[in-house]
């Protein structure tokens, strides 16, 4: 194992242990993580199978609460690489997105939006829970460069505190209220009378950064067919690209 992958002090690990029954656990493990990985971005909610996250704790200023948690927890988190990682492979660990996103992700709106556009430059999320209706999910990112830019190293160094945190947060009697409001129990899917069920499950994928040949395989069908899915999914919604459809999902999430 290389050197620096363990800290260099575990001064913050011991006061975090020492305040697990306490009131003030969730800030004092913001604060272990944020003397570990300086600048560090921290995001820790409930995840659930059948509505929205919880955010519990979050280090995100004003401007980056409102133009990302708000929307998210209104619904962009069913394009969220993670959170589709859950519901399809409920498991704890710690998981790069490079590692789990579709082929295309790179390229959707909700990539060039909520990460290009907002200069989030690398992200990991560690799930503490393998249930499948609900689990602790903690997201670590940079809105400024990271000090390491090694994405590799940063996760190699969550995952050799993995273990530790796991068990503190396992044993904290932590409460699943929400410090965003707007959470609740409606999912944020696109949906529009005008599409068939089909028409709304290419939808989703696509919106997700999934590929043709890769919807093709989901859905069992050809990737032509899923080509005129789409042609026939912008006829009807009067529209001619990826990035005009993402607008229609935004505007009926109110998030514009």
């Amino acid at each position: 194992m290389q050197k620096d992958i363990a800290p260099n002090s575990l001064e913050p690990l011991a006061t975090l242990l020492s305040s697990v029954d306490c009131k003030d656990f969730l800030p004092q493990l913001q604060a272990c993580l944020e003397s570990y990985f300086p600048r560090i971005d921290l995001v820790l909610c409930q995840f659930h199978r059948h509505r929205r996250p919880d955010v519990l704790l979050h280090n995100l200023n004003h401007r980056q609460e409102a133009a990302t948690l708000h929307p998210y927890c209104a619904g962009m988190y069913q394009l969220d690489p993670f959170y589709q990682h859950w519901l399809n492979r409920p498991a704890a660990g710690v998981f790069r997105l490079d590692d789990i996103a579709p082929s295309e992700f790179r390229r959707t709106e909700y990539f060039l939006t909520y990460y290009t556009g907002l200069g989030l430059h690398d992200e990991l999320m560690c799930f503490f829970s393998s249930n499948t209706e609900a689990t602790l999910a903690f997201s670590l990112g940079f809105y400024q460069p990271p000090q390491h830019s090694d994405g590799r190293l940063l996760s190699d160094r969550i995952t050799y505190l993995f273990p530790l945190l796991q068990a503190l947060l396992q044993k904290h009697h932590w409460q699943s209220s929400s410090t965003v409001t707007g959470a609740g129990s409606v999912s944020g899917e696109f949906l529009d009378e005008r599409l068939s069920e089909r028409e709304h499950q290419v939808v989703r994928l696509f919106l997700q950064g999934h590929s043709a040949v890769a919807i093709a395989d989901q859905l069992c069908i050809s990737p032509g067919t899923v080509k005129n899915h789409r042609k026939n999914i912008y006829g009807k919604l009067a529209i001619n690209s990826q990035a005009e459809l993402f607008q229609l999902f935004l505007c009926q999430l109110g998030v514009e």
